[in-house]
């Protein structure tokens, strides 16, 4: 499969030869740029020892081909998703630390934590359903439809960084 695949030196990336879009199956790829690139590790080396721990790994990118549409998809919904649970969150939050707590120091700093998780939770749904909507794939479901990739994920890489 890495045929279908140049090494770029410069940007130190896997880039396609394939133009086809991965994410809607119709288009053609014009421009690298375009693409999504997605990183994979593998885990090395790992050291667990009682005081110390450490975990040495390699990491590779590899572009996804996707076409100025599906890009112009992505971004939207992912912009748009990013928006309205940051709205949901300030709303629900609001209401509740105004009903339990009414307005204080304490409960706006807990609103404002509050509206930083519900954001942070609410928006990759909210954005995996918008482009689900639009007829196409998610950035990571396309991406794990990619032979190449796939095929790395099926001998250990993973697209989780190691943690020590």
């Amino acid at each position: 499969m890495i045929e279908n695949y140049t090494f770029n030196e410069t940007h130190t990336r896997f880039e396609p030869l394939n133009n086809k879009c991965t994410y809607c199956g119709e288009a053609e790829m014009k421009s690298i740029d375009d693409c999504c690139f997605v990183s994979l590790y593998a885990i090395n080396d790992r050291t667990n020892l009682i005081v110390y721990r450490s975990v040495k790994y390699a990491a590779i990118t590899i572009g996804v081909p996707r076409c100025s549409s599906c890009k112009k998809i992505h971004i939207s919904t992912q912009s748009k998703a990013n928006w309205v649970s940051l709205g949901i969150s300030a709303f629900v939050l609001v209401f509740i630390i105004y009903l339990f707590f009414g307005f204080n120091p304490f409960s706006i700093v807990f609103g404002l934590f509050g509206i930083f998780i519900g954001a942070v939770l609410l928006a990759p749904k909210l954005t995996e359903t918008y482009t689900s909507n639009q007829g196409i794939y998610t950035m990571k479901d396309g991406a794990e439809t990619n032979q190449f990739i796939h095929d790395l994920v099926m001998s250990g890489w993973s697209f989780t960084k190691p943690s020590a």
